[in-house]
């Protein structure tokens, strides 16, 4: 009679499994960071069509810059199609709220900066909760460093 054959040791039965605990800063910075480019993602479809859908109703209308583009049209004369009829400065947007356009910059400046919103609440668990002061300290100078690219105070 045949005696029944073993199952073979397989090396995944033979391996010790390693626990990885993660901190929980991190958790939260990724959470964070993946919340935040989920929902601007979202934001900028919809924006998106409320531009194509009404581009009267833009800061520049779509149609008419990207016929001045493909003409070969400076970024000068490109800014004349605008509302104000000149570049209204870097943070048009703001004085435009209510046109698509303007949305759409504002979801390009938060996703720009996710890394910004993400480290705030990292460095404040960093430094209350886990104690660890040199990843605060080293998030705390990579959000002074956002902050200044934000303003334009460096630039690349």
């Amino acid at each position: 009679m045949n005696k029944p054959r073993k199952k073979p040791i397989s090396l995944m039965d033979r391996q010790t499994p390693i626990q990885i605990t993660i901190p929980y800063s991190q958790k939260i910075f990724g959470s964070t960071a993946y919340w935040l480019s989920m929902i601007c993602a979202i934001l900028a479809i919809l924006v998106t069509i409320f531009i194509l859908a009404a581009p009267d109703n833009n800061v520049l209308h779509p149609n008419i810059i990207f016929g001045a583009i493909f003409d070969g049209a400076s970024p000068r004369e490109i800014w004349t199609y605008s509302v104000s009829g000149t570049f209204p400065g870097g943070h048009f947007y703001l004085d435009y709220i209510n046109r698509p356009d303007s949305w759409a910059m504002i979801v390009i400046v938060v996703g720009s900066a996710f890394g910004f919103f993400a480290l705030v609440p990292t460095v404040l668990y960093q430094i209350f909760k886990e104690k660890d002061w040199f990843c605060a300290i080293l998030g705390t100078v990579i959000i002074v460093l956002i902050l200044l690219s934000a303003i334009g105070v460096l630039s690349i």
